[in-house]
């Protein structure tokens, strides 16, 4: 929003976003509507096993019930807490009575206009506005799909059917007529000057031009598609943009990012220069001009999560990190975490080497699944001079598994038979060899170590 339009009081969020049942004297229509459409749950006490209550011990995702509140009160950092008055109003949905603490927030013009749920919130801080913005920058969609005959009895073999396919936009074909070879059709795209190249044009002929962004020239000037160059403009301005770019796009994602903001480059090398140093690629060109947050707030997260995470999930999460949030020393963050990244590995193992290796396979595993491999980060290479190199996930598990097979044993009483299976695999493994510890019920496996 422009800054005149922006909501910074509590009074300004007020006027938009409600989170009480209205009076139903005084509105009757609008009270009807809040109780069908905008009471969560109810969940908690309540419900307990209502779908929105999980972990253990079970609590609402969504912290329902709310606190009362007499004032809107913008959150720290986060989503705002909105007024919900102890006014005594009360409702029943379902078999419950619930009161100002269970309603969704919600837009009453809105209500009354669509007359379902739809829950309004005031984003006040990146941390929301991310959630919106994540849906862009997560990349093109993917679905798996397969089309069976109408048949009854067709057997599905989803593995040797499978199919991993995409929707492609207008925006990503090349155009090219029916009866138009395809030599010509490349050749003419190649030697074709797109809007960027004669934007570079334009800044080495107008000295004009060089004061604006690349997203502003739309404003100034106009695209001559026949011509292919940018002619002052003499009507009404216009707004430009910048087509979006996922940071998993590597270089395209880091060119846009320099020309959202560097004015009047001439070439790509202007872009890849800083301070009369040019660089190898666009992302260390945004770098070095500072367009590119440091790892701080990725070692927070890190060392935040370690708090309360194990660290095969602190494992997942390092994989995420690596993908996703581009950090610029990845040697460091591993150097910065590994102590907690190994926590339980080096209680079970004392080799060094061996621990270092199931660490990295684990991180490997994760990056595959989202397809990656850990050579394309800056990480220590996988030794393998031990059974821990193997890629097969389960037997690098099993291998992990440590007993005390002399202690069991000279605690045994000759009757307790699970004690006994305990034992056992504690022996096995002691030798160095792998057994698979199997039962009829998750009950009964999880008794036993890797069961």
């Amino acid at each position: 929003m422009k800054p005149q339009h922006k909501l910074t009081t509590p009074d300004q969020y007020d006027k938009l976003v409600c989170a009480e049942i209205p009076d139903p004297v005084k509105y009757p229509s609008l009270h009807e509507k809040v109780v069908r459409h905008m009471i969560h749950g109810p969940c908690g006490s309540l419900n307990p096993n209502n779908p929105c209550m999980q972990g253990e011990p079970k609590q609402c995702r969504w912290h329902y019930p709310r606190q009362f509140n007499e004032h809107t009160i913008q959150g720290d950092d986060s989503y705002s807490l909105y007024r919900r008055r102890k006014n005594g109003i009360n409702v029943t949905v379902g078999k419950h009575n619930v009161n100002n603490r269970w309603v969704v927030p919600y837009n009453p013009r809105l209500l009354m206009m669509f007359n379902c749920h739809m829950n309004v919130e005031i984003c006040s801080s990146i941390k929301s506005v991310k959630y919106a913005f994540k849906y862009v920058f997560k990349g093109h969609d993917k679905q798996s799909v397969h089309v069976d005959p109408d048949q009854e009895g067709v057997v599905v073999n989803e593995i040797k059917r499978f199919q991993d396919a995409r929707y492609v936009s207008a925006p990503e074909y090349v155009r090219f007529r029916e009866y138009a070879s395809l030599r010509t059709t490349v050749e003419r795209e190649q030697d074709k000057r797109s809007m960027l190249t004669a934007f570079f044009e334009l800044n080495s002929v107008d000295r004009n031009a060089r004061q604006y962004l690349y997203k502003e020239i739309p404003e100034q000037y106009t695209w001559n598609a026949s011509q292919l160059r940018w002619k002052p403009r003499e009507g009404a301005l216009k707004r430009g943009r910048v087509v979006s770019a996922n940071p998993t796009e590597g270089d395209q994602y880091y060119l846009r990012l320099l020309l959202t903001h560097v004015r009047g480059p001439k070439s790509f090398d202007d872009l890849y220069t800083v301070n009369g140093e040019k660089h190898s690629t666009f992302r260390k060109a945004a770098l070095e001009r500072g367009l590119i947050e440091n790892d701080d707030c990725l070692t927070q997260r890190l060392t935040e999560a370690s708090l309360f995470r194990f660290p095969n999930s602190l494992r997942r999460l390092f994989a995420t990190i690596l993908i996703f949030c581009e950090p610029g020393d990845v040697r460091k963050l591993w150097d910065d975490h590994y102590e907690t990244l190994s926590e339980d590995y080096r209680r079970q193992l004392n080799n060094i080497e061996q621990v270092q290796n199931v660490v990295l396979r684990d991180i490997s595993i994760f990056l595959q699944s989202m397809g990656k491999r850990i050579n394309d980060f800056d990480l220590p290479d996988i030794t393998t001079s031990s059974h821990y190199a193997d890629d097969c996930r389960e037997l690098q598990e099993e291998y992990s598994i440590v007993g005390e097979a002399d202690h069991l044993w000279s605690r045994w009483n000759g009757e307790n038979l699970t004690f006994l299976y305990k034992a056992l695999l504690a022996e096995v493994r002691s030798r160095g060899e792998i057994v698979l510890a199997t039962a009829s019920s998750g009950a009964a496996a999880n008794n036993m170590p890797g069961g």
